[in-house]
């Protein structure tokens, strides 16, 4: 009897224990999204750089020229009228470790000023835990889908299916 009340005292200890990593694996997870997305409202370049995967940089060509990227890129919409105001993230839909790297599909809504209107996208993203989940990546999944993924992820273990894309919504202001 003794041996059954250690044996299930162990189990209830050790699915406490998984329960709190995943719950803390969720909350560095919304703490990198939340990060991410602000620095993107505020034009934070160096920030949005230092969540750029590190394999993207490299192919790219290094920091300066992602740097340089993501300026053109935020300018260019800015010229346009279009204005990152708000977004919401939900907990992943798909979590999984790999040998190195934990990663995470996040639904995640947007909502952009544009001249007239608004226009609300759901969509996912990849986020990607290194060094134990002490840094966390972003990859947006815009041009991305099961079949070109891991040219962007090498990591990707084909265990998750990127979620199909939504069209973006717009609404007219009144």
């Amino acid at each position: 009897m003794r041996k059954s009340i250690k044996s299930i005292s162990l189990l209830l200890l050790c699915s406490f224990f998984s329960f709190q990593s995943f719950a803390q694996i969720e909350y560095d997870i919304q703490e990198a999204i939340n990060s991410y997305y602000s620095a993107k409202m505020c034009d934070d370049y160096q920030t949005l750089l230092g969540f750029t995967y590190p394999d993207v940089v490299e192919k790219a060509g290094g920091s300066e020229n992602v740097l340089k990227a993501i300026e053109l890129i935020h300018e260019t919409q800015r010229k346009k009228g279009f204005v990152l105001q708000e977004f919401k993230s939900k907990p992943p839909i798909q979590l999984t470790k790999t040998s190195e790297e934990t990663h995470a599909i996040v639904p995640v809504t947007t909502v952009s000023k544009v001249p007239g209107g608004k226009v609300f996208n759901e969509g996912h993203i990849i986020v990607v835990g290194t060094e134990e989940n002490s840094r966390w990546y972003i990859i947006e999944t815009t041009s991305l889908d099961d079949g070109n993924v891991n040219k962007v992820l090498a990591s990707w273990d084909n265990t998750m299916l990127i979620p199909f894309k939504k069209a973006p919504i717009y609404k007219e202001d009144k």
